[in-house]
């Protein structure tokens, strides 16, 4: 098996040949057709692999790539030259997909055209092989386009991958993405699905890792949503997309908190600038999502009022403008640059070589995260215990520690295996305790909301409707609420003691 450690970035087709121009090396240009197979269930893409067979220079070969072979970045590749024109079993028996297959019949989904274009690019002892795919996928009724780059490390250090994918970022748009063809093509050929919003998968943990490899693990975790969310926001705007884009930005903010002793070099920081700036530009579109559908839409339903009417006119006009803030950010160099700056971070910065962080970076992640997760949960308890008497700032600050305390949680719970129901209970807990500050929260944040829509707006009609929805509710009920969640936070066991 070899291992492939490699960037890919989507491109404009315009901008194809301009990145060429800036590629100087030994090339070759080359027509690669290739047909995807898997078993009637699609066995193979739910185990994480894709299998085709290629028609190209070199003749007919047969290739099995898992989705991580240790990183996003490395993948496992199995390949051997076969007769065809469909998969041979016996090279596909020598492969950890055979077990997956188990004798099931192997049906074509998909197939790709492209037109590959070869760089071989030199800086002294590191050579880079880069790639610009243009062609297309084809799904049994549906097509899409494809063009890419890929930049593949044949030698030399990890940073210099990065240093070039920099220069060439300069120069073109560059969108990172962890998206293979394999997954564009099976999305494209099951038509009869609905297009999926992004989720983002657990990191894998072992209980034996250092601290440095559960870093790489949980944040390239963190990194595949933020691309994969951005994607999906930008084809398909909406508030569930939205909604996932915040959450894979707070995961990456809360991976970077947890790991404060081996993030506090300037590129870090950086990294939690763009972030939270990234955060703010959806906050608009996202907190006028939710107003529309657990405020005014049930509102309306209910009571189809002029003034509601009005104050929608309203609503909808903010909620425009919300999105094409949102919009220009997500098209920005900024949002383009903090995802690749996340990857050469992760991948290579600075903590990773740092003589003064080996004994923290080698050291035992569970103990690391034992040490981490007691230290935020009592926080999260000691700053409670004054919750009912504590002003909405202060509040609002708890929630936020309460929503680090359960990402946390999550993100590690894979290096404590043995305590299952700890884990699901606690997780439950802070999820509970957030929730119910949320509530709390919520209502004077919509009352404000309101007002600034309703005083944009201009109509008497919509600022009546504005004050008549955003009336207060039961406070006490909701306190009592968060009290008891804060009780059960407290009194919940911690699963990464014995």
């Amino acid at each position: 098996m070899d291992r492939e450690i490699e960037l890919k970035f989507l491109i404009a087709p315009e901008a194809a040949d301009d990145i060429l121009t800036l590629l100087i090396g030994e090339g070759a240009v080359r027509q690669l057709d290739a047909t995807y197979f898997d078993t009637e269930a699609h066995a193979l893409r739910k185990a994480g692999f894709g299998l085709r067979v290629r028609d190209g220079e070199g003749g007919r070969k047969q290739t099995l790539k898992s989705a991580s072979a240790g990183g996003i970045f490395a993948r496992g590749e199995w390949e051997t030259a076969i007769a065809g024109p469909g998969p041979d079993d016996a090279a596909l028996a020598g492969t950890p997909a055979a077990g997956v297959v188990n004798g099931e019949v192997l049906r074509p989904v998909f197939t790709t055209r492209v037109e590959r274009t070869v760089r071989m690019i030199r800086r002294g002892e590191t050579v880079i092989e880069a790639v610009v795919d243009r062609g297309e996928l084809i799904g049994e009724q549906r097509r899409a386009p494809v063009c890419e780059l890929e930049l593949e490390l044949k030698s030399g250090p990890a940073s210099a991958l990065f240093d070039l994918a920099r220069d060439l970022a300069a120069r073109a748009a560059l969108r990172l993405s962890l998206v293979s063809k394999a997954e564009r093509g099976y999305a494209l050929a099951m038509t009869a699905e609905p297009a999926e919003t992004p989720r983002r998968a657990s990191a894998r943990l072992e209980p034996d890792m250092t601290v440095g490899q559960a870093l790489q693990a949980i944040g390239r975790a963190a990194l595949s949503h933020l691309c994969a969310s951005v994607e999906a926001l930008r084809e398909r705007p909406g508030p569930e997309g939205v909604h996932q884009l915040r959450v894979a930005v707070r995961r990456a903010r809360v991976m970077l908190k947890i790991f404060k002793p081996l993030a506090g070099d300037d590129a870090a920081k950086g990294l939690v600038r763009d972030l939270k700036w990234l955060a703010g530009e959806l906050d608009a579109a996202r907190d006028l999502d939710v107003f529309v559908a657990e405020v005014w839409r049930p509102a309306t339903e209910r009571d189809p009022a002029p003034d509601l009417a009005a104050f929608g006119r309203a609503l909808l006009a903010a909620q425009t403008a919300a999105y094409l803030r949102m919009e220009v950010a997500l098209e920005s160099p900024r949002q383009r640059s903090l995802l690749l700056e996340l990857a050469a971070w992760l991948e290579a910065g600075a903590w990773t070589t740092d003589p003064a962080l080996a004994a923290c970076r080698d050291g035992s992640a569970a103990a690391f995260a034992a040490a981490s997760l007691s230290h935020l949960r009592h926080v999260v308890v000691k700053r409670g215990a004054a919750l009912d008497s504590l002003d909405r700032e202060t509040r609002h600050k708890l929630r936020l520690k309460g929503k680090t305390l359960r990402y946390a949680a999550e993100d590690l719970s894979g290096l404590f295996p043995e305590h299952p129901k700890r884990v699901e209970r606690l997780i439950a807990a802070s999820k509970a305790f957030q929730d119910a500050l949320g509530r709390l929260n919520d209502q004077a944040a919509r009352a404000e909301l309101a007002r600034e829509v309703a005083m944009t707006n201009g109509e008497a009609q919509a600022a009546f409707a504005a004050g008549r929805l955003t009336a207060e509710p039961d406070a006490d009920a909701g306190m009592a609420d968060a009290l008891a969640a804060r009780d059960a936070l407290a009194d919940a066991k911690a699963f990464w003691r014995a």
